[in-house]
C-alpha cells in the first residue's frame, strides 16, 4: 500500500475480469456525483500496483467523470476519456501471494456499506472453486466475504461433492492397484488422513457396489450412481473371485496353447492408442505367469491396458510412460530410455512390456493418433536395439530370483532394395540371454487379418511381398 496521490483518470486501467461487481448502481454514481460537486470528499481509488488495474471504487471513478463531464473542463476525447487534467486521488496496493486480484478486490468492497450482491459474491465463489475446488477455502471466504458458511456451501457444495468424489475414485483405484497410503497422498497432493478416511469410505462403496451386482442391478447403472469407471466396478465385483472364475465374468476363454488369437481388444482394458493391444493378451500372461497379488511394472504403459487388466485380475500394478494423452492417475511420467528403471523394478514379480515397434514413427502416425516425438521407434536400429541391450541389463540387475518379463514383439524386415539389416525375434532373445536372462517357451500372439485394411492387403498381393501379422511374446525369468 502508498499514499494517496493524484493520477490522471486516462491512465486507470479498467479490467472487468478483476472487478468482482457484474454491474453497478447508477443511482449510487448520481449520489455521489452530487456529493462531489458540494464539496464531500472521498476515499481514494484502490489500484493494483505496477498495473494500474481499477481493484475498488467504480461508482467513485464514474462519479469523478460525470463531475468533470458537467463541468466541461476539460472536454472528454476522441475514446470518451476525460483528459489527462482530470486527476483523481488513487491509492496503489500489491496484492498479496497467494490471493487473485479479483479476491482482493471483493475482499474490499465487501466492506463497503454499498455491498456486493449474493449474486456477485455467488459468482465469484463459483469461479475460484472451480478453479481450484481442492484449494478452495470455505472459512477463508466467509470470513473475506462477510458471509455465513451455509450459503458458501449452498453455492459450491456441488464442486465440491464432484471433486471429492473424482479424489475418492482415483484413490480407490490405486489403493486396489496396491499404492500406499502415503504414495497416493504423495501424487494427489492431499494428506494423508484425507486418504485414510477415502480408503474407508470405499470399503463402504465396494460393499455397496458388490450388493447391487449380486441383484443383478445393471454396470453401467452402478457406475453412474457411484461416478466410476466400468473397469473400476466390474473389478469390484470380481474381488475374491479366483482366475478362472475371473476371466470366465471377463468372457476370456482361456487359451492353453503357445499360440494366443485375439481378433479384437476388450471393452475395459486400455484406451484407442496407437499400438494397442488386447487386454486379453495381458490377462493370460497374468493367468500363466502370476498368482494373484503380485506386482506387475509396465514401463511402457500406454493407454493403461496392463493396468486395467492388473486391476480386474487382482494384481498389484505401476505403470509408466512418456506419453500423457490419456490423463491416467495410475500412470507416472518417467521416460526410461533417461532415467533407466524406477526404483519399484527390484519388488516386482512382472515386467510386462509392449514397447512402440521399430520404424512406425513416420509422419501420418506423430501426434494425436500415433506415437510421440521422443519414442524411441524414431531411434536408428542400432540404437533402438542398443537401448533394449541397456534396459535388459538393468532390468536383470535389479529385479529379484524369479522374476518374469514378458517382452511383446513384431518382426521389421526391409523394403526390397533396402540394405539396413531387418529386426526379428532372435535378435530380442538374443539380448535377453547375453544380460543373463533365462528364455522360456515363446508364445506367438499374431495381430488379426481383420486389422489389416483390403487395400494394403492388395498392395502386398501385386508387389508379391508378406504383410507382418506375426507378433512375439517371450517370457523370460531372472
Amino acid at each position: 500500500m502508498t499514499e494517496s496521490q493524484a493520477l490522471a483518470i486516462s491512465e486507470i486501467v479498467w479490467d472487468p475480469k478483476v472487478y468482482p461487481r457484474a454491474k453497478w448502481s447508477t443511482a449510487t454514481i448520481e449520489r455521489y456525483a452530487e456529493a462531489m460537486q458540494a464539496g464531500d470528499t472521498f476515499p481514494p481509488l484502490i489500484l493494483e500496483e505496477g498495473t494500474n488495474r481499477l481493484l475498488d471504487g467504480k461508482h467513485r471513478l464514474e462519479a469523478y467523470r460525470k463531475v468533470y463531464e458537467a463541468r466541461q473542463q476539460p472536454a472528454l476525447d476522441e475514446a470518451g476519456i476525460v483528459a489527462d487534467a482530470c486527476k483523481v486521488p488513487v491509492e496503489w496496493h500489491v496484492i498479496p501471494d497467494g490471493i487473485s486480484p479479483k479476491r482482493y478486490a471483493a475482499r474490499m468492497s465487501a466492506r463497503h456499506g454499498d455491498r456486493m450482491s449474493n449474486a456477485d459474491l455467488k459468482a465469484l465463489a463459483l469461479e475460484e472453486c472451480e478453479a481450484d475446488p481442492k484449494g478452495f477455502d470455505v472459512k477463508a471466504f466467509m470470513k473475506d466475504m462477510g458471509i455465513g458458511e451455509r450459503t458458501v456451501y449452498d453455492w459450491v457444495g456441488h464442486i465440491l461433492s464432484r471433486d471429492r468424489e473424482e479424489r475418492q475414485a482415483k484413490v480407490l483405484r490405486l489403493s486396489m492397484l496396491g499404492w500406499t497410503q502415503q504414495e497416493i497422498a504423495t501424487l494427489l497432493d492431499v494428506a494423508r488422513t484425507t486418504v485414510t478416511a477415502d480408503v474407508k469410505n470405499c470399503e463402504s462403496a465396494k460393499t455397496d457396489i458388490q450388493r447391487l451386482a449380486t441383484d443383478r442391478v445393471e454396470r453401467h447403472e452402478i457406475a453412474r450412481r457411484f461416478s466410476l469407471a466400468p473397469a473400476l466396478i466390474e473389478a469390484i465385483t470380481l474381488d475374491g473371485l479366483d482366475d478362472e472364475q475371473r476371466m470366465k465374468k471377463l468372457g476370456i476363454k482361456v487359451q492353453p496353447y503357445d499360440v494366443w488369437h485375439f481378433t479384437d481388444c476388450h471393452d475395459l482394458m486400455g484406451d484407442a492408442h496407437p499400438g494397442r493391444i488386447p487386454g486379453q493378451l495381458i490377462a493370460h500372461v497374468l493367468y500363466f505367469y502370476t498368482q494373484p497379488g503380485d506386482l506387475i511394472i509396465d514401463p511402457m504403459a500406454g493407454s493403461g491396458t496392463t493396468l486395467d487388466a492388473c486391476l480386474l485380475m487382482g494384481r498389484k500394478a505401476r505403470g509408466y510412460d512418456i506419453d500423457s494423452r490419456h490423463d491416467r492417475v495410475d500412470i507416472e511420467q518417467h521416460n526410461i530410455a533417461d532415467g533407466g528403471w524406477p526404483d519399484i523394478i527390484e519388488k516386482a514379480d512382472l515386467i510386462f512390456w509392449d514397447p512402440p515397434y521399430f520404424d512406425k514413427m513416420d509422419s501420418s502416425q506423430i501426434g494425436e493418433d500415433g506415437y510421440i516425438d521422443g519414442s524411441i521407434s524414431k531411434l536408428p536400429r542400432d540404437d533402438y536395439l542398443a537401448f533394449f541391450d541397456q534396459a535388459f541389463k538393468e532390468a536383470r540387475e535389479r529385479v529379484k530370483p524369479g522374476a518374469h518379463l514378458a517382452f511383446l514383439m513384431s518382426d521389421w524386415n526391409p523394403d526390397p532394395g533396402e540394405t539396413t539389416e531387418g529386426i526379428y525375434q532372435w535378435h530380442y532373445a538374443d539380448l535377453l540371454r547375453d544380460n543373463g536372462w533365462r528364455l522360456g517357451q515363446p508364445i506367438q500372439a499374431p495381430l488379426s487379418t481383420q486389422q489389416v485394411h483390403p487395400d494394403i492387403v492388395n498392395k502386398f498381393r501385386e508387389s508379391r511381398r508378406l504383410a507382418r501379422l506375426g507378433r512375439y511374446l517371450l517370457i523370460a525369468e531372472a
